[in-house]
């Protein structure tokens, strides 16, 4: 941790609470003493991401990942370990001192190289990304407010939007000027190399290069990641008939992917929960009217069309989608566009359509909120909406008709659910008056087509890669078996622990994290710590990585515990494994010692003896009456266990 003081680290992993800062990142739903929630790390329709606030770790039973908080936001932000200390110090208003590498702020020179023309370290770049972006927003917005009778501001009027919501969107006004902006973050101890990276700032290819702003004199729309960090800006034009683009965007940086984004996510995320659906539009004034008029649950793709990686985003927050695109041609074929995206992920979907041909700006001016939000609240299937729109399209005749099915079909095909797909082929054969029998039959075609050509959608559980696990002798295997289920009793049950304490020695364990696991339950049981075993064992792998069978069974809470019975016959199964597998090590060591000695040697006696007495007790052991009855050794099932 070197450059960051373990002070600081010990009050982040204090103050930073798990379900907290997850929750800031993806929905979580309590569920008995966890959260659950589908996985961030992989594509997954069935919740397996658990929470578990009191040990402060997660784990995902489909995928695999796990840790503490630290962790989650390595993986999440795919940082380094001081850089998520950053993040999460920044969170929580936890002091780092200046003079560390990771700092903020650090001179020039140390930033951009070293006297030798070495390559420059940047340490804590995407933090420092974050920062100059919301040093830029901040800037853009002052110069909005201060000067109010700019043109920008002047342009700004005629959208007619209240002092408040230009507050709350960070609205601001870049000037019309070359470098102005380039000259204040310089000032505030960015490098150039910095401006450039992040796209506030072009650099030419001339010798010598010139260096200016991007964005001038433009309305500024700040653009926000899912945890309402500044990455990026769309900038729209103030000037009638412009000869360039209306909008200009940032460009793609490592922490501005526009198509992983959705303006206003932050803002809109929790509103989904409660409303139980979101509403896509198509762009920045068109959300923010949504909002104005109480929809508080929309927002917009970022600078390009919806994407797949976008829908999957919004699948965490919401089962139900409202598309509320323009009511023109190209607006309908981006219903269509993103219906094909949205219908494999499980969603429902509607379609919102604005009187008139206008769009929610357009109509929250001179309409009034009360007609947004009647527009969204008469939202159709789109499925209705969709065959609407075809039968006028392709008319009546046969041909029209049976290009409507196949369309139709088509969206239907799409479906996740084979009794979703049996519905609608049911519904659309009444709604065309067609049989259902061969529309089923035409779609079966579609389908078989589709996977001839190569087409197949990976189930979730297909794009989770298992590692390969290299098969153990028979002996070691049931040997760590009976690790594990022992593991699994002394976390269940005090008792177990305590009868653990009276039969396992240390010496009779291997140097595995599940035979830590289990000392450490026992030294917590002596202490009279029980309970808190497992948070200890986790807080152990606080900087390390960890076996993903033993972080599953930390965090498995048994749905009512086990028998007394059970516990008791599969500890004695466990003891008699582990004491004839630490007897067969011994001998196996002794019996190594005794070949290595001369056949004169004085010492082959004495382990003669010994290795006899180890044999002695061996056979004890293994031939021992167990609750099993007379026969092999046989460790309690998971099923059996109940947990």
């Amino acid at each position: 941790m070197g450059h960051i003081p373990q002070e600081v680290i010990d009050q982040v992993r204090i103050q930073a609470d798990i379900v907290d800062v997850i929750q800031s990142y993806i929905p979580l739903k309590k569920m008995g003493r966890d959260f659950k929630a589908c996985c961030p790390f992989h594509n997954e329709k069935t919740p397996s991401f658990v929470v578990n606030q009191q040990r402060q770790w997660f784990h995902c039973f489909g995928c695999g990942k796990h840790g503490n908080v630290i962790s989650f936001v390595m993986e999440r932000e795919n940082v380094d370990f001081p850089n998520a200390i950053h993040i999460l110090a920044r969170r929580y208003h936890i002091f780092i001192p200046e003079e560390t590498p990771y700092s903020p702020r650090r001179r020039s020179s140390e930033r951009e190289g070293g006297p030798d023309g070495s390559q420059p370290v940047r340490m804590n770049f995407k933090e420092r990304l974050y920062m100059l972006h919301e040093k830029a927003q901040a800037w853009f917005a002052r110069r909005l407010r201060e000067a109010p009778d700019s043109p920008v501001a002047a342009y700004l009027k005629t959208r007619e939007l209240p002092p408040e919501i230009v507050e709350k969107f960070g609205i601001g006004a870049s000037v019309d000027q070359w470098d102005a902006l380039m000259n204040y973050a310089l000032r505030e101890g960015f490098s150039l190399n910095e401006l450039v990276d992040s796209g506030l700032v072009v650099r030419t290819d001339d010798s010598p290069p010139k260096t200016f702003d991007r964005f001038r004199n433009r309305l500024m729309f700040p653009i926000w990641n899912e945890q309402g960090r500044v990455v990026g800006f769309s900038a729209r034009t103030i000037e009638k008939d412009f000869k360039g683009a209306k909008y200009v965007n940032s460009p793609e940086t490592p922490v501005f992917k526009k198509g992983r984004l959705l303006y206003a996510l932050h803002l809109a995320r929790q509103e989904m929960g409660k409303k139980g659906y979101a509403v896509l539009c198509e762009g920045q004034l068109d959300t923010i009217a949504l909002h104005r008029a109480g929809v508080t649950n929309a927002v917009a793709p970022q600078g390009t069309a919806f994407t797949e990686e976008q829908a999957i985003i919004l699948k965490r927050y919401a089962d139900c989608l409202y598309l509320a695109f323009d009511c023109d041609g190209a607006g309908t074929k981006a219903v269509f566009r993103a219906a094909e995206l949205a219908l494999p992920h499980g969603f429902a979907l509607k379609v919102v359509r604005f009187p008139g041909g206008k769009d929610p700006d357009e109509l929250l001016r001179h309409s009034g909120a009360e007609a947004v939000a009647k527009a969204v609240g008469d939202a159709r299937d789109f499925f209705e909406f969709a065959l609407d729109f075809l039968n006028e399209q392709n008319g009546t005749e046969p041909a029209g008709r049976a290009a409507t099915a196949e369309t139709m079909l088509g969206f239907i095909m799409n479906l996740e659910s084979d009794a979703a797909k049996s519905a609608y082929v049911s519904w659309l054969a009444e709604q065309m008056r067609l049989a259902a029998s061969a529309l089923q039959h035409q779609l079966s075609r579609m389908i078989s087509r589709r996977n001839r050509e190569g087409y197949r959608r990976i189930a979730p559980e297909e794009q989770i890669q298992k590692p390969k696990m290299q098969k153990l002798p028979p002996a070691e295997e049931l040997y760590q078996k009976a690790l594990r289920k022992l593991l699994e009793c002394i976390l269940a049950d005090e008792a177990a622990a305590e009868a653990a304490s009276g039969k396992i020695q240390r010496e009779m364990l291997d140097d595995s994290e599940v035979s830590r696991a289990i000392d450490d339950v026992i030294e917590s049981k002596m202490l009279g710590e029980w309970s808190d075993a497992p948070a200890r064992i986790l807080d152990r792998f606080a900087e390390k990585e960890l076996d993903r069978e033993l972080s599953e069974l930390l965090m498995k809470e048994p749905t009512e515990p086990p028998s007394k019975k059970v516990i008791g016959r599969t500890m004695k199964d466990c003891f008699k494994v582990i004491t004839v597998h630490f007897l067969n090590r011994q001998i196996a060591e002794k019996m190594e010692l005794f070949r290595s000695l001369p056949s004169n040697d004085p010492q082959r006696s004495a382990l003669t003896q010994e290795l006899l007495k180890l044999t002695r007790e061996r056979a004890m052991a293994s031939t021992a009456k167990n609750p099993l009855g007379p026969e092999p050794v046989r460790l309690e099932t998971d099923d059996n266990l109940e947990f």
